[in-house]
């Protein structure tokens, strides 16, 4: 009798399509709710006058790496960070936003479950070391485990934060790349844009959208969603900003700055 042994490999993949939960989320999505959160205890916000004047902060946090050289970024070789890492590095975000102090902030590659940042809920942790009270967050990677350099499970979004109550909040889903085979696509990132309805006044909502595109596309993939995000923003309907990471520099941004004019 022959005796078959399956690879690690293998068996890996047995057990996560046996679980229930994926080994990545496919974000089979066009436009959905995101979840809203609310600080413990609310901070007092600031009174409007009859024309709203907001102070806006954008910041790709950098699932809360500060200066630490990671393998794919900084030319490091840094993969995972401990707990008492992620935590003084968010003590300095928290400090930054507090003497900034926004009334609207948005920010790009934030995480709330991932082993690389030591599963630290940054949304959360905005949220109760800020006068911040609301938060949306809109997913773009969620994966139960990323094989490159054994960097493990990732949850990693988009978020806005709010002293004023955000009323309604959706992710609306971006182009995928086409230039990856199966496998990478499968696992990769997926870009979603973040939208949040603010109510700043009783009588007065604006719109608040934080971006994320393609960095590393070869196939037109960032200049399809900057166009998407073009688009959108003409049809909104509320006074809205914009803001987040477009991941372009001069010259290249020039075009980038014409489509959002």
């Amino acid at each position: 009798m022959i005796r078959r042994v399956c690879s690690p490999v293998l068996q890996l993949l047995l057990l996560a399509f046996a679980a229930c939960e994926p080994l990545a989320d496919g974000q089979d999505f066009d436009r959905e709710p995101a979840p809203i959160f609310r600080r413990s205890t609310l901070v007092p916000a600031p009174e409007q006058g009859p024309i709203p004047q907001l102070k806006v902060m954008a910041w790709n946090i950098k699932y809360g790496a500060g200066r630490i050289p990671f393998w794919f970024d900084c030319w490091g070789d840094r993969v995972q960070m401990s707990k008492a890492e992620v935590e003084a590095n968010m003590a300095g975000l928290y400090k930054l936003i507090n003497e900034v102090k926004p009334d609207i902030l948005m920010t790009e590659e934030i995480e709330i479950n991932s082993k690389r940042s030591a599963y630290v809920d940054m949304v959360r942790g905005i949220l109760e070391h800020t006068d911040l009270n609301y938060a949306t967050y809109a997913e773009t990677w969620d994966s139960r485990y990323i094989a490159s350099e054994g960097v493990g499970r990732i949850n990693l979004g988009n978020a806005i934060f709010s002293r004023y109550p955000i009323t309604r909040a959706e992710r609306i889903r971006q182009q995928d790349r086409t230039d990856q085979d199966a496998l990478t696509k499968t696992f990769y990132i997926k870009r979603a844009i973040g939208r949040a309805e603010i109510a700043v006044r009783s009588d007065r909502t604006v719109s608040a959208w934080v971006v994320h595109t393609e960095a590393y596309d070869n196939d037109g993939t960032k200049q399809s969603q900057i166009k998407q995000i073009h688009q959108l923003v003409k049809a909104e309907t509320l006074p809205f900003v914009l803001g987040g990471d477009f991941n372009e520099l001069p010259p290249t941004d020039r075009k980038s700055t014409r489509l959002n004019s």
